[in-house]
């Protein structure tokens, strides 16, 4: 499993500051967690709807890594923070 930390210092490591999460299934934009210093925030404000970032825990995308159902997805969610994972880490 990966850990908050794992995250964060992957992120730091590589000088992620943007990580796109998902398209809105309204209007297509991406919505998205942003690095500020050692903080993580979540901005899910897109083209139909506004909210301003709200602060987000780095477990919070560890577990948006752990929670997919298929290693090649969470190699995939893992890389966008700068985490590379061998298939066989990815395995539960």
């Amino acid at each position: 499993m990966v850990t908050g930390e794992q995250v964060k210092e992957a992120a730091k490591n590589a000088g992620i500051t943007h990580i796109d999460h998902h398209d809105c299934a309204l209007c297509g934009e991406m919505v998205f967690y942003c690095v500020e210093g050692d903080d993580l925030y979540f901005n899910s404000g897109c083209g139909c709807s506004w909210a301003p970032p709200r602060p987000a825990s780095w477990q919070q995308a560890a577990d948006w890594i752990n929670m997919q159902s298929e290693d090649k997805h969470r190699i995939g969610v893992a890389k966008r923070f700068g985490l590379d994972l061998t298939p066989a880490e990815a395995r539960r």
